[in-house]
């Protein structure tokens, strides 16, 4: 496999002079408004939290990192298109997928353009360990071909998936796990797919407005989020998937869960909102912006969500970032 070795050439420093703790109630993280769409954001611990994003057009991928209580921008070295979706397996070992098959892989200095047998969009990236990754893809329009690839510690090889039932499937977005045999994706028209670790399975939760992300904290405490007019969430709990689609809920991005009773939800219109997973009842409800938030995510100190103003496609291209303290109910 041939690769492109870069190196970060320099952190820039855009936020407040001085870090400060996390406030427990939701306000800007720092001023994104200059940083491009944020797409995801992930890190292994307080430490260190990425963000990912970029610009449209012209596609521009850029990754921001939370250190100290500060948000610096990455000069990764290397142009890339759009990136979509960020994981890892520590400080040093952080995956970021994008546009047009990008992949890139690195320990916050050096970093990797990996080779990948796609030049599809990839939506989401997940893995049980650093030699086990997947991600998912597609472009969802018609022509768009729903992608799944997996790097196996040597190379990143595409997976052959059973034929959809579902019609008119042109692009997974989000995969996630709790083991290399217990694999869920998400996508297009609410297509669901899960791996057992010899087979895929096609399920079925009665929704046909595509779903987007999802999250879980054991293989039977597992919820996924969608629709584009009116959030859809869906539950695994281990015997059957359950769904409710709240009246006046707006489309919903972002999911992540920190316990195994609390979902924690972000969207169109600037929604954050927790649900009760057992009865998928709203716990409480906040529009701090206008703007979209399209994830979410807690790193044990903060809980901090990402986004942009989506519904401008030709630019400019704004990015928003919100956190406050984690709690122990999260």
């Amino acid at each position: 496999m041939s690769s492109i070795r870069v190196s970060c050439l320099a952190f820039v420093l855009i936020a407040c002079p001085s870090p400060s703790p996390p406030s427990d109630e939701w306000a800007p993280a720092f001023d994104a408004t200059d940083a491009g769409w944020l797409l995801s954001v992930w890190g292994p611990s307080p430490a260190a939290v990425y963000a990912v994003g970029g610009d449209n057009q012209p596609s521009r991928g850029t990754v921001w990192r939370r250190e100290a209580g500060r948000w610096r921008e990455v000069s990764l070295g290397v142009e890339t298109p759009l990136l979509n979706w960020v994981t890892g397996f520590g400080e040093d070992d952080v995956v970021i997928v994008g546009n047009r098959g990008t992949v890139l892989r690195g320990d916050g200095t050096t970093w990797e353009r990996q080779e990948t047998p796609t030049d599809q969009d990839l939506w989401g990236v997940w893995g049980s360990g650093p030699d086990d990754v997947w991600a998912v893809g597609g472009v969802p329009f018609m022509g768009g071909i729903p992608t799944v690839i997996r790097w196996d510690g040597v190379a990143w090889r595409e997976v052959e998936l059973p034929e959809l039932v579902r019609a008119n499937v042109f692009a997974f977005f989000k995969v996630w796990g709790t083991g290399p045999s217990d694999v869920w994706i998400v996508g297009q028209r609410g297509v669901l797919l899960h791996w057992d670790g010899s087979a895929w399975e096609e399920r079925f939760a009665g929704v046909d407005a595509d779903l987007i992300s999802l999250w879980g904290t054991r293989p039977d405490r597992v919820a996924m989020v969608g629709g584009r007019g009116n959030g859809w969430i869906v539950t695994w709990d281990g015997a059957e998937l359950r769904r409710r689609q709240p009246p006046g809920l707006p489309g919903l991005n972002g999911v992540w869960m920190g316990s195994d009773d609390v979902i924690h939800v972000v969207g169109e219109q600037g929604e954050i909102a927790t649900f009760d997973f057992d009865s998928l009842e709203m716990i409480d409800e906040l529009f701090p912006t206008t703007l979209t938030f399209h994830a979410i995510f807690g790193d044990g100190e903060r809980l901090t969500t990402v986004g942009g103003n989506f519904s401008m496609p030709a630019g400019p291209f704004r990015g928003v970032a919100y956190d406050r303290a984690q709690r122990a109910s999260d």
